[in-house]
């Protein structure tokens, strides 16, 4: 099952858990609400707080993916402040007055070129304006302005980043994949915890139907010890014997409802429901004949398992990891503009907006690049290996899985044989009891013999159901064991 048909099936399954839980009127709602398995599943998909948890995360990833496009855009940034200096600022004349001696003489020597001196008379105009400026005292210049408020609107727009930006929004579209294969495997594994705990409840509660007709069968077995004692069949002692089989079945009956109890409390939790709901469960363990390809199971979870999707989103993820790290290699160009106010309130007024084209490229960064990019590469190689052996071990998984439905389904058909033999041994027991040929205890061996194999041969097809569910889960379908088992 892919990601869209498990959406499909969210979709339905949300409208009848609606239906199912909010429509409800009032006064139904402690009243027993009757499932069958399909309506078991839909209302875990649709409530279980654990699937809850990963849609989260799901939601999660494809924000981040939108926000991976935006790199695409520019990036706007106003900013803004305000500056007071406690006095007015100075212009250090000792720093620049050499310069500016120097830079005078070079003028009245260029002025003594223009009227027509000779290179002579230039050089002493020169030597004498820079020696008489030398010996005037420096005096700094002082600047009349101390409050400086500043606004401006600064616009970035990436033209190469050396494939930065394209492979981040390829690596965020790979995680929102991995994201929704994750959940779908964590829904396929509610569903296959939702069936195994739906049969649990319908096997205690064939198990609890077999204690109680046992117990039934004892207590007549009880009432015919009484009469066979009193016509003196039977010693006395015998009628202790039954007695005490009526005390085990009445034990082991309490014991059992007990964890019929549990089960369905446990059923409830998976289905996500409060336990102010009573649920009854409609269906019953029967036997399903359930023909099984297994090169086809083998075929079906190379396309429906999760995990191997998840492996191909983790490639993509470290192929867009390892340009990435080719990018910090290319030079990095990006054009930009800026606007401002308030230039007229600074020593040197610059115009109002400026636009530029920057470059940068590191030359050297201490090999760490270098061997980032070298640890990508064994990044790459361990993901192959692990793609390698998640394939063994889920042909592994369905091969084993398959084994044990053939197993359970061929156990639970051989007991049949023995389970009537049991039954036939129980009535000529009790009918021999009846003519005062037989023992109470030969009866009440007759019926625990007939009650153990009743309940094993359930035990036996509750495997067999479970493993039919396990063998499709590990297909990455456990939807299709519903399809089986409803039929």
């Amino acid at each position: 099952m892919d990601y869209k048909a498990f959406i499909q099936i969210k979709k339905n399954s949300l409208i009848m858990v609606i239906i199912m839980l909010f429509f409800i009127p009032e006064s139904m709602a402690q009243e027993s609400l009757e499932l069958g398995l399909r309506a078991a599943v839909d209302s875990a998909l649709s409530n279980n707080p654990k699937i809850r948890q990963y849609q989260q995360v799901v939601l999660q990833k494809k924000y981040l993916d939108k926000a991976a496009m935006g790199n695409f855009m520019p990036s706007i940034d106003v900013m803004g402040g305000y500056t007071y200096l406690s006095k007015n600022p100075e212009v250090n004349m000792s720093q620049v007055k050499g310069s500016l001696d120097d830079v005078l003489g070079k003028y009245g020597a260029a002025v003594a070129g223009e009227i027509g001196l000779t290179p002579e008379m230039q050089q002493i105009i020169y030597n004498g304006v820079v020696d008489g400026l030398a010996k005037l005292p420096t005096y700094n210049i002082e600047i009349d302005q101390q409050q400086y408020p500043s606004l401006d609107v600064v616009a970035l727009q990436p033209i190469f980043l050396g494939g930065k930006i394209i492979a981040g929004k390829r690596f965020s579209a790979a995680e929102l994949e991995y994201a929704h294969q994750d959940m779908l495997q964590v829904s396929n594994e509610v569903v296959k915890e939702t069936i195994e705990r739906y049969y649990g409840v319908a096997l205690l509660r064939q198990v609890v139907g077999t204690r109680r007709a046992v117990l039934a069968g004892m207590k007549r077995h009880e009432q015919q010890a009484r009469r066979a004692i009193e016509i003196g069949v039977i010693p006395p002692h015998e009628l202790l014997r039954a007695q005490v089989a009526v005390a085990n079945a009445e034990r082991d009956l309490a014991d059992d409802l007990n964890r019929l109890d549990l089960a369905v409390l446990a059923l409830k939790t998976s289905m996500g429901l409060t336990q102010a709901y009573s649920i009854e469960i409609v269906d019953s363990l029967t036997y399903k004949m359930v023909v099984l390809n297994l090169p086809g199971l083998k075929t079906a979870s190379q396309s429906y398992q999760p995990i191997f999707k998840m492996i191909e989103q983790k490639k993509i993820m470290v192929d867009q990891q390892h340009a990435l790290d080719v990018s910090e290699f290319l030079p990095q160009i990006a054009a930009w503009g800026e606007y401002g106010w308030f230039r007229e309130e600074y020593p040197v007024v610059m115009p109002p907006y400026m636009i530029g084209i920057q470059a940068k490229m590191n030359l050297f960064h201490g090999l760490a690049k270098v061997n980032k990019l070298k640890a990508t590469h064994f990044l790459k190689a361990e993901v192959t290996e692990a793609q390698k052996y998640a394939s063994d071990q889920i042909d592994l998984w369905v091969n084993k899985s398959y084994l044990e439905v053939l197993n359970k389904e061929d156990r639970y058909l051989k007991m049949k044989p023995t389970l009537e033999l049991a039954q036939k041994n129980l009535e000529i027991n009790e009918k021999r009891f009846q003519e005062g040929l037989s023992r109470s205890i030969d009866v009440i061996d007759a019926r625990l013999m007939y009650e153990g194999i009743v309940i094993e041969r359930l035990k036996s097809l509750y495997d067999f159901y479970i493993a039919l569910t396990d063998l499709y889960y590990a297909t990455g379908n456990p939807q299709e064991a519903i399809s089986l088992l409803n039929n």
